[in-house]
């Protein structure tokens, strides 16, 4: 058995100690970041083999936990059934659609470096 959004989304409050969100924040930021995931998905010129996180709501959910934990690749792998190469791939593809629609903590990083 694995992690899933579906699984974890019946118990909001452990929900929200994992990712540090409360389920509507976490439903709001889905509908922010979806139109901008269907259009670089629609880009691919192959879309090569099914992800193993077939949702949107489960690749947010692995990229929050990675966000509020700092766990390994290979420890967040073993919780969603992904190998860490896997873990490695979904965060370089989710961390430039959640910059455009939140504040994160590299965001926060380099406008403190512009100042200084």
């Amino acid at each position: 058995m694995h992690l899933t959004y579906t699984r974890i989304s019946k118990y909001p409050y452990n929900f929200r100690r994992i990712t540090g969100l409360r389920l509507e924040t976490f439903d709001q930021l889905v509908l922010k970041v979806r139109p901008l995931f269907e259009e670089l998905e629609s880009s691919k010129l192959r879309h090569g083999r099914m992800s193993h996180l077939p949702t949107l709501e489960d690749k947010l959910l692995c990229v929050l936990m990675y966000y509020r934990t700092y766990i390994s690749h290979v420890f967040l792998g073993y919780l969603f059934n992904l190998h860490n190469s896997n873990i490695c791939r979904l965060l370089r593809k989710m961390e430039p659609l959640l910059a455009k629609k939140i504040r994160t903590a590299a965001k926060k990083v380099d406008k403190e470096d512009k100042k200084g």
